[in-house]
């Protein structure tokens, strides 16, 4: 139960910004349908969903500052693996 506090506490953070937000509210609900789509057999149509829901989240992202939680994501598991 902790660890899903401390999740909804960073999104909250990562997400504060006025304009991440409601491009957040677009944007994941767009990707997921891409996403959904892809599988779905229409692949065109989902990559053109998926490409606009992450292009809104990386534009929230700029309008934050900070970067998009799939790269830190990432960066963190790539930083582990090369200290092995």
């Amino acid at each position: 139960m902790e660890r899903l506090r401390w999740f909804v506490l960073d999104y909250i953070g990562r997400h504060a910004h006025p304009v991440n937000a409601l491009l957040h509210i677009v944007g994941v609900p767009a990707a997921l349908f891409g996403f959904v789509r892809l599988l779905g057999g229409a692949p065109l149509a989902g990559l053109g969903w998926l490409a606009v829901g992450y292009a809104l989240q990386w534009m929230g992202h700029r309008a934050q500052g900070n970067e998009l939680g799939e790269w830190v994501l990432l960066k963190t598991l790539f930083g582990r693996l090369r200290r092995r």
